[in-house]
């Protein structure tokens, strides 16, 4: 195989037929530099005062903004007029839930006579509040 080779290359030679004209890279800058356009660069803009502190405020107001949906879903919650705290904690009790809710026939006499039973607090204001409703 090498033998072959060495008759391509003396049959053809190693020259590749691509040449670079004399002086081509002497003066290539130079003629590179002229032949592009002039071209203006823009003073860089000095950074201000709004520059340097914007983020921050962004990041306060962002912060401000969560404070303030907090403010109101918490809100929400405590002043809530179904919320009663007595029915609550009695959903806790697995059976409780069992005996009234997952059977479906309770009243509301029911719910409250098992939770006096059940030695759970119930204030008045529990009581009148619901009727109320």
């Amino acid at each position: 195989m090498k033998k072959e080779d060495s008759e391509i290359l003396s049959k053809i030679g190693k020259q590749t037929g691509f040449k670079v004209p004399d002086g081509y890279f002497a003066d290539f800058a130079k003629k590179m530099t002229e032949s592009l356009p002039d071209r203006e660069f823009e003073q860089e803009v000095k950074p201000t005062l709004w520059h340097h502190v914007r983020p921050w405020i962004y990041m306060a107001a962002m912060f401000g903004g969560i404070w303030c949906m907090m403010h109101l879903f918490t809100d929400m919650r405590d002043n809530n007029p179904y919320y009663n705290p007595s029915i609550a904690k009695a959903f806790n009790n697995e059976s409780f839930v069992d005996d009234f809710v997952l059977t479906g026939d309770f009243n509301e006499y029911d719910l409250l006579q098992q939770l006096c039973e059940d030695s759970v607090e119930i204030s008045d204001e529990d009581i009148f509040n619901d009727s109320i409703k």
